[in-house]
């Protein structure tokens, strides 16, 4: 499974996969601001990373989140170890790692629960130009995309004998220069098609632009987002 499992949107029957866009992305900020600005010690981090874990229970897609949070716990890893290296206080280190854990799983959980175009349907009921929303939903369907194409890579380096197995770091980057130069090839190459895409439907000709359908959320979403949005507004306050 490609480590970009966890940020891409797979459909389910959850209580998660249900709910409106808005108050997940709420929760979403919410974690942000708690991790970044609020907390700062291990324990609470830890418990907010501990709650994303049960949200992505609650969704039950454990395994598409843990391919991703397995490449997040090594650059996690590298966070705290440089932290450490450079500060030299290993609690506020380990916080610093947990912290990086707290933010990619808390987009994990809107990611595997929420479609792109229920997002984009959001942004355009919120008045973003459209133009903008376009390109944010294209940059979600790229990333899976990228992930995929380069997993090709990799199987293709390797049954022609390439090995990219090394415990030497310097060697390691090295390795990976046959999979990034393609990489990027096929990405410059994705993007032109999608360009040629575009502009042959007439993207931008007119800017009176219809959807097939709205999400309008339920009074109890709207309850919730308000809800979180007072925790948010609270946890600030409590702060100072």
């Amino acid at each position: 499974m490609s480590w970009a499992a966890g940020l891409t949107f797979v459909h389910g029957d959850s209580w998660l996969h249900r709910l409106n866009p808005l108050p997940k992305i709420t929760i979403v900020i919410l974690f942000f601001v708690a991790a970044i600005y609020i907390y700062q010690d291990l324990l609470h981090l830890a418990l907010l990373f501990f709650i994303s874990l049960m949200l992505i229970a609650a969704a039950k897609q454990m395994k598409r989140w843990w391919s991703t949070m397995k490449m997040s716990f090594l650059v996690a890893f590298i966070i705290s170890l440089l932290d450490y290296i450079f500060l030299g206080e290993l609690a506020f280190s380990v916080a610093m790692g947990v912290r990086f854990l707290v933010i990619v799983s808390a987009f994990s959980v809107y990611s595997l629960t929420t479609s792109p175009e229920d997002t984009v349907a959001v942004m355009r009921r919120a008045g973003f130009p459209y133009s903008l929303v376009v390109a944010f939903m294209m940059s979600i369907r790229f990333l899976p995309l990228l992930a995929q194409e380069a997993q090709n890579i990799i199987d293709a380096q390797r049954s022609r004998g390439f090995n990219m197995s090394t415990r030497n770091p310097i060697k390691l980057v090295r390795n990976y220069v046959p999979i990034l130069i393609p990489l990027m090839v096929i990405s410059l190459m994705k993007a032109d098609s999608a360009a040629q895409a575009l502009e042959t439907r007439g993207f931008g000709y007119s800017k009176n632009v219809s959807s097939y359908g709205s999400i309008k959320p339920s009074f109890y979403e709207i309850a919730l987002t308000v809800a979180l949005l007072a925790l948010m507004v609270i946890l600030i306050l409590k702060k100072y």
